[in-house]
């Protein structure tokens, strides 16, 4: 084994470390998951038709019935959340792992490019914050399968990676950027055209019958949606995707013409025109898979659903970072660390302060906080969170501390 692979895997172990010291408190939507699918009211026969026919504002069936079928049998609050982000930081090692062996059979072997990659992986905003967030299952499962797919492919296995593609809808609806992503493989040379409409034919045929299913249960883009498409929100949204993209994050306070620089760095380094134009189209698919969810930075406030932007870089930039390597640039990829790891650290860090937070209060329960943006109605912790005028506590977004209420 040579040196670059027991970096690799030192590498590895630290980071499963650092993910482990991130489980200091349940936040947010983990809470409610737990309120609802662990309270002994509900059967698992009532959970299980609930998680593949009930809208939460989204319908993801196979990673929901994960998260339902967990809480349910390990209703203990002190336990439950941490083993589901336990599963997503194995869901993270694995996608890591199947796109190594991926970029290895689409160029060759290298130990220290496979280093650099795998630290791009997991090191970023959208690592972190999908290891530190169980909610974050949705898309570390799409991603997950989107990389077998992948290596699938490599193994000339075409129909049975479409069909692996097709269960990845019921995830994630993001998995259509795996498909957008053919068009820079066969610009590369890494897919054949042929292979591609082969893989294509079941996962779209299994695509469309996800959104036909989903639209029975959400009508699309309705205000009952989680993704309302509202024409003015595009060109704020896509510009502040693409100036975050390599960052992932939006914990700055607005735009920087250092983002930008990244993204225009990043399509230089492929040198190619066919496979910059393949790329550029796919960029700007994804700034329409995620019209609407770009449009305010976080602005230093610590309790802030930006805390979580993240996420939602995780499948296009892991995409892009594998054809980057898979193209061999390896040295561009070492120069995109500098805003890779300045991302997963500030994501790190500001997740740490928004979990102590929510820490406090949980130790100081009974108790009741005003706070209109994020209610909670914890009735096994008794923690109320709301519009509360009565509460003699309120939680400080920009600060994370509570102050009394005069």
């Amino acid at each position: 084994m040579g040196r670059w692979r027991i970096a690799t895997w030192i590498a590895a172990a630290i980071w499963t470390l650092l993910m482990l010291r991130l489980m200091i408190a349940d936040v947010w939507d983990e809470t409610n998951g737990m309120l609802f699918f662990s309270d002994p009211r509900h059967s698992l026969s009532d959970l299980i038709p609930f998680a593949l026919t009930q809208s939460l504002g989204f319908w993801r069936p196979f990673p929901t019935l994960i998260v339902a079928s967990v809480l349910h049998f390990e209703p203990a609050f002190s336990v439950s959340w941490r083993l589901l982000r336990g599963i997503n930081l194995v869901l993270l090692l694995a996608a890591a792992a199947f796109l190594l062996r991926t970029i290895e059979a689409w160029s060759d072997r290298d130990e220290q490019r496979d280093f650099v990659t795998f630290v791009a992986f997991l090191f970023s905003g959208s690592a972190v914050i999908t290891a530190g967030w169980y909610a974050n299952i949705f898309d570390v499962s799409a991603l997950l399968l989107i990389a077998i797919a992948f290596f699938l492919m490599t193994q000339s296995r075409f129909l049975l990676a479409g069909a692996v593609l097709g269960v990845a809808f019921f995830c994630k609806e993001t998995t259509a950027l795996a498909l957008m992503f053919f068009l820079p493989l066969i610009a590369g040379g890494k897919l054949r055209l042929r292979d591609a409409v082969t893989t294509a034919i079941p996962a779209v045929i299994l695509g469309l019958a996800y959104f036909g299913l989903r639209g029975r249960i959400i009508t699309f883009g309705s205000a009952s949606d989680v993704h309302a498409f509202t024409p003015q929100y595009y060109l704020p949204s896509a510009m502040h995707f693409l100036e975050s993209f390599w960052r992932q994050t939006m914990k700055v306070a607005g735009p920087t013409i250092l983002g930008f620089f990244w993204i225009v760095l990043s399509l230089v380094a492929f040198r190619k025109p066919r496979i910059i134009a393949a790329v550029i189209v796919f960029v700007l698919a994804a700034t329409i898979l995620y019209w609407g969810m770009f449009l305010d930075y976080q602005d230093g406030v610590v309790i802030s659903h930006q805390n979580f932007a993240g996420r939602l870089f995780l499948i296009p930039v892991w995409l892009m970072v594998t054809l980057l390597a898979a193209e061999r640039r390896t040295l561009f990829l070492a120069i995109l660390l500098m805003p890779i790891l300045w991302g997963g650290v500030t994501t790190y860090r500001d997740h740490v302060r928004f979990q102590r937070s929510y820490q406090y209060i949980y130790r100081l329960a009974p108790v009741t906080i005003y706070y209109p943006a994020k209610p909670l109605h914890d009735i096994v912790r008794r923690v109320e969170i709301g519009d509360l005028p009565n509460a003699k506590l309120a939680l400080d977004a920009r600060t994370g501390r509570l102050q009394t209420r005069r």
